[in-house]
């Protein structure tokens, strides 16, 4: 369970995160591009996905066809676990054009071809969630776990719903298989946040 002061540390740390990118005149969307020059629909970024070995966890960052992207959207992160046999998704985090998140969601299986998780082991992977990340990289990994950290509340519902949806979708297309592999829904929840909101809240609250 996340104490008061555990989400004041995650809002100083995203905060500090955030704010050094700036006085480096970098965006954290730029950071996540891993000093790529350019941004090609679809790449992921880094090329390889970043993967911390001991943890199981990983992400990459990447983009749709412009057609396909949100208005207003850059690029959005995937987070994924891993154990010595499959993998399991587990949020989607949207950045705008200023690297700030604004979105978070979750998908159906025919997006990154896991093995769909039940909502309590996502869930519990997320409360691990931690990378040993070296380099240039390692900040973006802390963001990402100080920003899981910081909307625990929204991506656990987000989770919970995927799974009801999922259920619905199962009965209306006939069997699981067609639900988890869907195109046409393939992003299950998804809702808006508001990350410089939720930083003010809880670095007042406990300055208050």
């Amino acid at each position: 369970m996340l104490t008061q002061s555990n989400l004041w540390l995650a809002a100083q740390e995203l905060a500090y995160i955030q704010i050094r990118y700036a006085d480096s005149g970098r965006t954290l969307n730029e950071a996540a591009l891993c000093g790529a020059i350019d941004f090609i629909e679809w790449q992921h970024y880094p090329n390889n996905d970043l993967v911390d070995k001991a943890s199981g966890y990983e992400f990459y960052y990447h983009a749709h066809s412009a057609e396909e992207m949100p208005n207003g959207e850059h690029g959005h992160f995937h987070v994924i676990k891993r154990d010595e046999k499959s993998f399991h998704h587990l949020i989607g985090i949207a950045l705008n054009q200023q690297g700030l998140p604004v979105r978070l969601f979750t998908t159906n299986q025919w997006v990154t071809g896991e093995d769909m998780a039940h909502a309590k082991l996502a869930i519990e992977s997320l409360k691990g969630f931690e990378m040993n990340i070296k380099g240039r990289m390692a900040p973006v990994s802390k963001w990402l776990g100080a920003l899981i950290k910081l909307f625990t509340v929204e991506i656990e519902s987000l989770i919970f719903e995927r799974d009801q949806k999922i259920a619905q979708l199962e009965i209306k297309l006939g069997n699981r298989n067609l639900a988890l592999n869907s195109q046409e829904h393939h992003v299950i929840t998804q809702c808006k946040i508001d990350l410089m909101g939720r930083i003010s809240e809880h670095l007042l609250a406990v300055n208050s």
